[in-house]
């Protein structure tokens, strides 16, 4: 087991070996929720899920805890009938006692155990939820109603995962790389095979397809010196060669590098990361826990990222596999300089538009609309990686950080990044809008 996640379970199950009666002080402390979506990210690093599957693994697990919580909660609304061909969950056998936020743990965890794969993992987290609900005086009889409506509610929310084509994209045929000039293909070390290139046919969320909103099409390929493509790769070239400290502290800081092959000599060994999907759910639980969200707030909040982080990484691929642009680092080696590299791993997939802007963008979006703009925070998400502490005015600051992170990385265009951020902005508020999970919601502008 990962010593992180070894460490954050012995937290939640700290004083467990004392009998007390506060059960519910214990398991509706919005805190937990966002500890426990902590621990499911540590099994989805240690699994090396790509960031397209991640945000699937993440929206689906919220979705059933927020359903969970809002038969709980008459404030908050069902996505029954407002999700594609969702049919919504099993209501509550009448006159069983729940306790619903237990209910939305358990929940969340049998949906992130079943479409992760190390269940040892898994099974440890549910075991010391169970046991925090034992040795802190819940009745028996409400713990197991609880366990069992949890599960029910997953296993419904499971049946409509399934109906979205996921299985069909692992037997997809194989990825054929363009042979045309100005396309992607495979970059160093690794030479990767392309990543999810079926992602685009994935069920969304809410949007109404995966290009719903497309980009402009890229600056056209071209290698004269003076044509607009080869100025937009120079400057890639010239930034990454004359990086500041600051531009190479942020640039490292969002890498969210899933599995990044690092050659030492003639060694090559593999070193993971979160991906970029589970640091924004590190950052709603740092938000979540600044602005004093509730449980069930926060169980909403979490929800809302993970519908925009799913729905912003089927939007990305599709452009990236319409438009099949070719990386930087492939075009500076071959018409530029065989000799440099991109202070990043260029990741395996097309280029255009940036991953890190739409998804980054489309969370911030979220969560101004939920905690208004002016929301700072300090981001300690990447201490287990060995980063420091970054701190932000707002979540689009971060979002805009996160973006220009992959250009000072050298692994995207400027215009990449830009041209993302405005998609980023139309999912995120194209989610708010479609989704009414509040009662008295306002539409997001």
């Amino acid at each position: 087991m990962r010593p992180l996640l070894f460490a954050i379970i012995m937290v939640i199950a700290i004083s467990c070996s004392q009998q007390k009666n506060d059960y519910q002080q214990v398991l509706h402390d919005p805190v937990l929720y966002s500890k426990v979506t902590g621990l499911l990210t540590e099994v989805i690093t240690y699994d090396i899920f790509t960031p397209p599957v991640a945000s699937r693994i993440y929206a689906y697990a919220h979705l059933a805890a927020y359903e969970t919580m809002a038969r709980g909660d008459s404030s908050y609304t069902s996505l029954k009938g407002q999700l594609k061909d969702f049919a919504g969950v099993p209501a509550p056998d009448a006159g069983k006692a729940i306790d619903y936020r237990y209910a939305a743990l358990m929940s969340f965890m049998e949906v992130g155990r079943t479409l992760t794969f190390s269940k040892d993992m898994t099974d440890k987290i549910v075991d010391s939820l169970q046991a925090l609900a034992l040795d802190h005086g819940m009745p028996a009889e409400i713990k197991q109603n609880s366990e069992a409506y949890g599960i029910a509610v997953a296993k419904a929310v499971l049946g409509w995962s399934k109906k979205d084509n996921y299985a069909e994209t692992r037997s997809a045929a194989k990825y054929t790389v363009p042979t045309d000039e100005g396309k992607w293909v495979p970059t160093p070390p690794g030479y990767f095979q392309a990543v999810e290139p079926a992602w685009r046919t994935i069920r969304t969320i809410a949007l109404d397809s995966s290009n719903q909103f497309p980009p402009p099409p890229p600056c056209a390929f071209g290698k004269d010196p003076a044509c607009s493509f080869y100025k937009i790769t120079k400057e890639v070239q010239d930034t990454v060669s004359n990086l500041t400290e600051e531009q190479k502290a942020i640039a490292s800081f969002w890498d969210c590098n899933g599995f990044k092959l690092n050659v030492v000599g003639h060694t090559m060994y593999a070193t993971k990361a979160m991906t970029p999907g589970g640091h924004w759910m590190g950052i709603t639980g740092i938000i979540c826990k600044n602005q004093q969200a509730d449980f069930n707030k926060t169980v909403y909040t979490y929800t809302t990222v993970s519908f925009a982080l799913m729905d912003a990484f089927i939007a990305c691929w599709d452009a990236k596999f319409t438009f099949n642009l070719i990386r930087p680092e492939t075009v500076i080696n071959k018409y530029i300089d065989a000799n440099w590299k991109p202070f990043l791993q260029t990741p395996p997939f097309p280029e255009y538009t940036s991953g890190h802007s739409i998804i980054s963008t489309a969370a911030a979006t979220v969560l101004e609309h939920i905690y208004g703009k002016q929301t700072p925070f300090r981001d300690s998400t990447e201490r287990a990686w060995g980063f420091a502490d970054r701190s932000f005015e707002t979540p689009r600051q971060a979002a805009d950080e996160a973006g220009m992170s992959r250009f000072y990385g050298g692994i995207h265009y400027r215009s990449s990044v830009i041209v993302a951020r405005e998609q980023g902005i139309n999912v995120g508020n194209y989610v708010l809008s479609k989704l009414q999970m509040k009662k008295g919601q306002l539409a997001s502008k």
